[in-house]
């Protein structure tokens, strides 16, 4: 799910995420489930892409629980089918909680949307970038275990939707 009011940051930047499993495709490639909700083509073709680790069952399975690179987490896109299942009580400049004020992340497998619902705050999320002023009716996306933090300027009204992406569907054998 890309959105464009999301998307923030310096660019292309991929993040790393567990590998979950394996599925193949109808082209004959592998989509990868990672932990952070999104899926991904990881197709064997050297030069441009080296995972000769692809077409060995024994070994396709090893990498369940190694690190691959995300690009749509860097890209700030929430995974398809993710849903809010908790929202905050809206905050202001002076009952904004000093954790939301200072470095913090969100646990694996879960997602945030800031929501500026008055006023204007500063988002700030180093690992991708992100230095960015929020305005009333603006929001920005928090990936998982990325570090991030918020400050109001001025009077601010704000709150905060958490999100989560369906299980992924693995074949048994992947």
């Amino acid at each position: 799910m890309t959105d464009p009011a999301s998307t923030h940051g310096g660019g292309n930047l991929a993040v790393p995420r567990r590998i979950l499993g394996f599925a193949p495709d109808a082209a004959d490639a592998w989509i990868v489930h990672l932990d952070c909700g999104h899926r991904r083509h990881v197709r064997h073709r050297p030069p441009l892409s080296d995972y000769p680790w692809l077409g060995d069952p024994a070994a396709r399975a090893a990498r369940v629980g190694a690190p691959i690179e995300c690009g749509r987490c860097g890209r700030g896109e929430l995974p398809d089918g993710a849903a809010a299942y908790r929202t905050t009580d809206a905050f202001d400049e002076t009952t904004l909680p000093a954790g939301l004020r200072r470095e913090h992340t969100l646990r694996a497998g879960r997602w945030g949307r800031v929501e500026v619902l008055a006023g204007r705050l500063r988002f700030v999320m180093p690992a991708l970038a992100v230095d960015r002023e929020l305005a009333a009716g603006e929001h920005a996306i928090l990936p998982p275990e990325l570090p991030h933090h918020v400050e109001p300027l001025g009077p601010v009204r704000m709150r905060v939707v958490f999100l989560r992406a369906p299980a992924p569907d693995l074949p048994r054998e992947s």
